[in-house]
């Protein structure tokens, strides 16, 4: 009895330290995303211009957030909800050229053996967006290859569900009360999906599409977390629909980002204002 324990705490205590070094392979990327506010001012959000007149939505009315999202920006710590943040592998030197000019369209993405095990597989199926009181909620949505949005109404009138995209196809169902649409995503996408309601001109939505796990949406303090990222060299970028990049012109390319084990903490980035065209 006594060499079966003996035996058993062995294999045990061998497995561990294992365990351990495979953990520091991997890492939690946290951060914040706030509103750069040296050259304009914090945008305030109001009620929707379009959305004025008696045909106004009762359920809007009644919807104490329904204000323009646009900007969605904490006066007090300029905290930014809605920004889209990614990583990606550090380029070559051969793609770096590339990149720069332009002769290489889509940044390099993660290999298979950079995909945390519990990543490679596309999960959920499925991401959703909903309809309940004249908006879409939520206002911005980052979706991976192989999974389909399903844009729902769960208001008592009728939405539609308007589909733009350069890879994925466009579509325009009407939802009437309790219906939902389907749109599988089955390419990546280099510009943003755009999602309106065309009978409610005031509602849109913002999807971006990723060919890998990494990234993330910040929340209504600016922060975000990637979670099960590989430790080394990599980029990270940081975009909104109104701001674009973060750095505008350098941050095209993503900043550098050297992910630590277990967690590596990110300094705080800022967006303001686009001056020039997406």
């Amino acid at each position: 009895m006594r060499s079966l324990f003996a035996s058993g705490f062995a294999v045990v205590i061998g497995v561990l330290p294992a365990l351990a070094a495979d953990d520091d392979k991997w890492s939690t990327v946290k951060g914040k995303v706030v509103f750069d506010n040296s050259k304009h001012k914090i945008p305030t959000r109001e009620f929707p211009p379009a959305a004025k007149g008696k045909d106004l939505p009762k359920c809007a009315a009644s919807d104490k957030e329904f204000l323009t999202e646009d900007w969605v920006v904490n006066p007090k710590t300029k905290a930014v909800r809605d920004v889209f943040v990614w990583l990606a592998p550090e380029p070559t030197a051969n793609e770096w050229q590339q990149l720069k000019g332009r002769k290489l369209k889509k940044f390099p993405s993660f290999k298979e053996e950079q995909l945390h095990p519990d990543l490679k597989a596309v999960a959920p199926n499925t991401v959703e967006m909903d309809q309940p009181c004249c908006r879409f909620i939520p206002h911005a949505l980052g979706v991976r290859v192989g999974q389909t949005v399903v844009v729902k109404n769960s208001a008592s009138i009728a939405h539609n569900a308007h589909w733009f995209s350069q890879n994925n196809g466009e579509s325009n169902p009407l939802l009437g009360e309790g219906k939902q649409a389907q749109f599988p995503v089955k390419e990546w996408e280099r510009a943003e999906v755009k999602v309106l309601c065309d009978i409610h001109p005031w509602m849109s939505a913002t999807i971006r599409v990723f060919d890998h796990p990494y990234y993330a949406v910040t929340n209504a303090d600016g922060e975000y977390e990637i979670k099960k990222a590989p430790v080394g060299k990599f980029r990270i970028f940081i975009w909104h629909r109104e701001g674009a990049y973060s750095g505008k012109d350098e941050g095209r390319h993503g900043f550098e980002l050297t992910i630590t084990p277990k967690v590596t903490e990110v300094k705080e980035y800022s967006v303001t204002l686009d001056e020039k065209p997406k």
